[in-house]
């Protein structure tokens, strides 16, 4: 699936190579799942923008190794003149491409944004912390997963088994199911911002009011965060620094110029209602 954002006229198109015309400010990006729609891409976008680029995005489905090979040759036909991957496991596994940099998307700390979560539900005095964990492949998931169960460790809390999701509310709310019927479940720190809507919603079928019976942590900081019942406490990643620091190192590479590795954006709590109290009892 290629989707256009943006429009490009035809003064933007540069000279024609190989694959096709190239435009100068053209960029590809090729995501996996809901990354092909999600709060990674729109910060990404708008840095593009901010700097003239139009972009081209390739969704392939799940990890999308087998389909790695037509999603660059798909964005190459676009005309592209670098490439960006969403997903930083897919990065290693593209194939080279000459004159065409590839680089994998900056993003936050996800191990220490799943610390700093974990660390505040903990300080609630909750004395453990459940984990709604992403699919158990993702490297991402892999990394906030890593985080909750190092900071549990280090305080010599109990490590709950983690119930998974598949970064759905759906399977969220799936999960919130099975985890109201587990006694003494008073903390929850899910793995993104939609498994924890779906979370919020079976707990409250469940009976279980937040924060009252318990409280939840997610990450993201999508913008409907704000507006869960009850409001979200969550991890912000700022996509937008991200996006920019991405579209920056690609940017030089098109100009053959060597950059330095990147560093993780900052990761920050923001704490709201579905943790902002003490649970009761």
């Amino acid at each position: 699936m290629i989707v256009n954002i943006g429009a490009m006229t035809e003064d933007d198109a540069g000279p024609r190579g190989p694959f096709g015309t190239r435009s100068r400010g053209t960029l590809g990006v090729i995501a996996t799942g809901a990354a092909a729609s999600g709060p990674a891409l729109n910060g990404l976008r708008a840095a593009a923008r901010e700097h003239g680029y139009v972009l081209v995005v390739f969704g392939v489905p799940g990890r999308g190794r087998a389909a790695l090979p037509a999603a660059v040759a798909g964005l190459l036909l676009q005309g592209v003149s670098g490439i960006v991957v969403l997903d930083p496991h897919l990065a290693a596994e593209l194939p080279l491409v000459d004159g065409v940099p590839l680089v994998p998307a900056a993003s936050a700390d996800q191990s220490a944004g799943a610390r700093r979560a974990t660390e505040h539900l903990l300080e609630l005095g909750h004395p453990t912390v459940w984990h709604l964990g992403g699919p158990e492949d993702g490297p991402i998931a892999r990394a906030r997963e890593r985080g909750w169960r190092e900071t549990l460790e280090n305080h010599g809390a109990e490590v709950p088994p983690v119930v998974r999701g598949d970064w759905s509310a759906r399977s969220g709310y799936r999960a919130g199911q099975s985890l109201a019927a587990e006694p003494g479940v008073g903390a929850v720190f899910s793995a993104n911002d939609h498994m924890a809507l779906g979370l919020l919603s079976a707990f409250t079928e469940a009976g279980m009011r937040v924060p009252r019976d318990a409280h939840v942590v997610g990450f993201d900081d999508v913008p409907e965060a704000a507006y869960f019942e009850p409001p979200l406490t969550t991890v912000r990643q700022d996509f937008v620094a991200a996006g920019r620091q991405t579209v920056a190192a690609l940017a030089a590479r098109i100009d053959g110029v060597a950059t330095p590795v990147r560093e993780a954006v900052e990761a920050e709590l923001v704490v709201r209602e579905s943790s902002r109290c003490l649970r009761a009892g």
